[in-house]
């Protein structure tokens, strides 16, 4: 039950960022703030987003992300962006995490969830590693979206984001 209220708190938080709107195109939202690249990953460097695309293309996949992870808060070694993963696929990096949780969650093209598991570090308030095999069900090579992330204390938000484009093969 508990992890079907996180689902939709998750869901919710990412139709909530989706839908604020940057009514000039300069990439800044009304508040002021710039609008976060479609996919973050290590070493990357953020644009603005113009339109997030519904269609599933590798680059195109991953919705815009609320709340970008710095190399120092989080890592994600593997998969590297645009791999072709099968069940089970091994997320590991580094993240400098709160009680040393967080969250892996894997999204179609569409936004629905593929899957959402705990991970877990070695210790708490570090950059310490972190190796957890996700499972997940496709019928068919599926473009996704996998976000690596914490959750707000504040409001369950997303926060420290790092997401990488793949392909989930059956």
């Amino acid at each position: 039950m508990s992890r079907l209220l996180l689902a939709l708190v998750l869901v919710c938080a990412v139709l909530l960022v989706a839908c604020k709107s940057d009514d000039n195109g300069d990439g800044v939202t009304p508040s002021g703030d710039a609008s976060p690249a479609a996919t973050i990953s290590p070493g990357d460097t953020a644009t603005p987003a113009e339109t997030p695309t519904p269609t599933a293309t590798p680059d195109e996949v991953c919705a815009p992300n609320p709340d970008p992870g710095e190399p120092d808060i989080v890592v994600v070694d593997e998969p590297s962006p645009e791999d072709e993963v099968t069940s089970p696929v091994t997320i590991s990096g580094s993240f400098n995490v709160f009680e040393a949780q967080f969250n892996i969650t894997i999204y179609d093209a569409a936004g629905n969830i593929v899957a959402d598991v705990a991970g877990h570090t070695g210790e708490a308030f570090i950059l310490s590693p972190f190796s957890e095999d996700v499972e997940f069900a496709v019928d068919e090579p599926t473009e996704a979206c996998l976000w690596v992330y914490d959750a707000s204390p504040r409001d369950g938000s997303p926060i420290d984001v790092v997401q990488v484009p793949l392909t989930l093969l059956p």
